[in-house]
């Protein structure tokens, strides 16, 4: 079996940062439900559809705009790292008065 992350210096390779999702990927998730839902667009999110429908994520039918199959899974899979990141808050939450770690 091939092994993954091969391009990483072996001691670097697991000290990579963990992060939550960030607010770009929170503002792509937002564009993508409300298309999915009909919802209006912010004004300021015209260059993000442009980019979206260019990159598959977005196609236009009947004059409005769609999610393609990729976009359907790249809203699941950000609404899964949202749910993940908020789950993952409240264990940190419970751990704090146990060990004295900060969250913030």
């Amino acid at each position: 079996m091939a092994e993954w992350g091969g391009a990483l210096p072996k001691k670097s390779r697991y000290s990579m940062p963990i992060r939550g999702m960030g607010s770009q990927s929170a503002d792509l998730l937002e564009c993508l439900l409300r298309i999915d839902r009909e919802e209006p667009l912010d004004e300021r999110s015209e260059g993000l559809m442009e980019r979206l429908l260019a990159g598959g994520l977005l196609e236009r039918r009947n004059g409005r705009l769609v999610l393609t199959s990729a976009g359907i899974e790249r809203c699941r899979s950000l609404q899964l790292r949202a749910s993940s990141d908020k789950e993952a808050v409240k264990i940190l939450r419970g751990r704090a008065p146990e060990s004295g770690d900060k969250t913030d």
